[in-house]
């Protein structure tokens, strides 16, 4: 074999070693940058499975049917029954609207007076607002109902009650306080003739005393009753309650 034949036919053999040894040398200088770039390429391969099972476990949740007698506690539980559900339908009432209920009638319906005397006419009527008083020449409310009448005249309890008090003086004569039922209290002024005492028990139509023509109070009117009407101590108008007028 002649030299240059061996020179071709070694330096042919030793290509592939040179090759190898560049292939070493590149990886050897490049080992960091090659291990970092497989493990970022590990890092997002882990994150990718991590992200398809996680949608896959949700999936198979909100797909997964509910099947009873599947471990759950509640399945063996009988129902729960609404008592009322056994009750029987309330019939229809044909008188029923959807119209507000009735006011009651007002207690004066309860509580009706009757006349104080058996025979008289009407004087100066209950008035809140000033009317002019003769007996005193000014100007006042007059809350009470007067009963002209002659002097002498019975005057009568106009409603079951207890007798609360019993005063007598010059100006406003005897005075008889009545209570009677509901709160409503009866004051009788200008009598005479009172032989009543507290806690007296009189009846509608009992004579409590005569009407009186020497009272000072409203002497200018003559001969009268004077009554007056409380609703739970407050002043109303007697005529409210009267069972007639005028007479």
């Amino acid at each position: 074999m002649s030299k240059q034949t061996k020179r071709t036919k070694e330096k042919r053999q030793g290509a592939p070693n040179q090759t190898g040894v560049k292939v070493a040398q590149f990886f050897k200088k490049n080992i960091y940058v090659i291990l970092m770039i497989i493990c970022i390429l590990a890092i997002a391969t882990m994150i990718t499975l991590a992200v398809v099972l996680n949608n896959n476990n949700d999936s198979d949740t909100v797909l997964k049917p509910i099947v009873s007698g599947d471990n759950n506690p509640d399945d063996d539980k009988p129902p729960v029954v609404d008592p009322d559900d056994n009750k029987p339908n309330e019939p229809d009432d044909p008188d029923k609207d959807d119209k507000p209920s009735v006011t009651p009638p007002p207690e004066k319906e309860d509580f009706v007076m009757a006349n104080p005397l058996d025979e008289f006419t009407l004087g100066q009527i209950y008035s809140e607002e000033h009317v002019f008083n003769p007996t005193h020449n000014y100007w006042h409310p007059h809350e009470g109902l007067d009963f002209v009448a002659a002097a002498g005249s019975n005057v009568k309890c106009v409603f079951d009650g207890t007798v609360k008090e019993v005063t007598n003086d010059s100006y406003s004569g005897a005075t008889v306080t009545i209570e009677h039922q509901d709160g409503f209290t009866t004051v009788y002024k200008l009598l005479d003739e009172v032989s009543l005492k507290a806690g007296d028990k009189v009846s509608k139509g009992d004579v409590i005393g005569k009407v009186s023509n020497t009272a000072l109070e409203e002497i200018a009117d003559g001969a009268h009753l004077h009554l007056e009407l409380y609703k739970d101590g407050v002043k109303i108008n007697p005529m409210d309650y009267l069972l007639s007028g005028d007479k």
